[in-house]
């Protein structure tokens, strides 16, 4: 599969999830571990590119801890904050898929859904044989 042909599918598979939900402010699909955002709909005021960097460095943190009190690999982290939650979730081996929700959103039916978006995304990276890391992000 082609460069353009991955980033446009996995950019739709997002946005589909994202409109269809209406507490989903957005989400952003991250190359794992490096933190470079590959597809995004989040248009919040923060820049996508930190949002990425700041979801791999927390994944690898608590992914780090995880394994050092043997209890595995990090599935999915979910954080609450005064005014929304961040759920970012494993996307196979090499990405993971951050989605910034509402504060009032029900977070384990976003949850659910986002473990079967993480398969589809999974499922496409799985016919892509080049390098995630190297993906353009697409505005």
């Amino acid at each position: 599969m082609s460069e353009n042909k991955l980033l446009n599918q996995l950019e739709e598979l997002v946005k589909e999830f994202t409109e269809s939900q209406g507490d989903v402010h957005g989400q952003i699909v991250i190359a794992f571990p490096a933190g470079v955002p590959i597809a995004n709909t989040w248009k919040g005021e923060v820049d996508p590119i930190l949002v990425g960097a700041v979801s791999a460095a927390v994944k690898l943190t608590f992914q780090n801890l995880c394994m050092n009190l043997k209890k595995g690999l990090i599935k999915k982290i979910m954080v609450n904050s005064e005014s929304g939650r961040v759920i970012i979730q494993k996307v196979g081996e090499k990405a993971i898929l951050t989605t910034i929700i509402a504060e009032e959103a029900d977070v384990f039916r976003i949850a659910f859904g986002i473990s079967n978006l993480a398969i589809k995304i999974n499922d496409l990276f799985k016919g892509f044989k080049g390098n995630l890391d190297d993906l353009l992000f697409i505005e």
